[in-house]
């Protein structure tokens, strides 16, 4: 087998073309953020939401009566989601940190982080760190939900389809191709491949890609980071399935959601 090599990535989807990102996954969360608010509690507020983008998942919560904090290491991201509550006249604030170790003068009553964005952190110390500051940022007994895939030791590439989409905003229209190229679970890295093609508008014919290198998990080492966190693993939950069902703990796949406890 090839030995993984580092992939170098500038990450411009999440700087400058924050933009291409906003429109490529502005689907709506409303459903997705009732069943969110579900498992945290209506009196989890504030809820924060550490890489939170251009803020829709910040949004749908405040639209849905929840005040939102959230933080991204961006400041590009931090700007849209910002100008997304202050447009609406939503509560909540969008600020820039990082998520390997943050100080937030705020205490909150839940804390979510969708699509796998934990997946940026590559190094286990800053996952260690990062489970740590969210802990020290929740009151007693309140839940993090984290959406992480986990891989399967014996067959990593089960379960593992490109995601095809398309998505428009005014007069533009986008193609966006998501795929996994490389599983090392030996390194706990992947890399993953974006390509946003311009379908519709006045920059038709545009291509953006970039590939990310991020970290690739399986069912015992996230266990693991879990049990030395200042959290106990409740519950994990199928977001690939309608009504997003209750799975056991240890099994591996896609667009799972992971119910920690302080």
């Amino acid at each position: 087998m090839a030995q993984w090599q580092p992939v170098e990535i500038e990450r411009r989807l999440y700087t400058t073309e924050a933009e291409l990102y906003d429109i490529a996954f502005s689907w709506d969360v409303s459903a997705e953020v009732d069943w969110l608010i579900e498992r945290l509690g209506r009196d989890s507020s504030p809820v924060l939401e550490p890489a939170c983008g251009s803020g829709r998942m910040l949004a749908a919560l405040a639209e849905s009566g929840m005040e939102a904090v959230g933080f991204d290491s961006s400041p590009e991201m931090v700007q849209l989601a910002q100008e997304r509550l202050n447009s609406r006249k939503l509560p909540g604030e969008a600020v820039v940190a990082d998520m390997a170790g943050f100080a937030l003068e705020r205490v909150c009553g839940g804390a979510i982080c969708p699509v796998g964005s934990l997946a940026y952190l590559t190094d286990p110390a800053d996952v260690a760190t990062h489970l740590s500051c969210v802990a020290r940022h929740l009151r007693p007994d309140a839940r993090y939900l984290v959406q992480l895939e986990l891989r399967d030791d014996a067959d990593p590439w089960r379960g593992v389809p490109p995601s095809v989409w398309e998505a428009e905003r005014g007069n533009t229209r986008l193609k966006i191709a998501w795929r996994v190229d490389w599983i090392d679970l030996e390194a706990g890295i992947e890399v993953q491949h974006a390509r946003f093609e311009v379908v519709g508008g006045p920059e038709r014919g545009g291509v953006f890609e970039e590939r990310h290198t991020m970290a690739a998990w399986t069912p015992e080492r996230w266990a693991g980071a879990i049990a030395k966190s200042g959290f106990t693993y409740e519950a994990v939950y199928d977001g690939d399935r309608p009504g997003r069902p209750r799975r056991p703990l240890g099994e591996a796949g896609r667009l799972l959601w992971h119910e920690l406890r302080v």
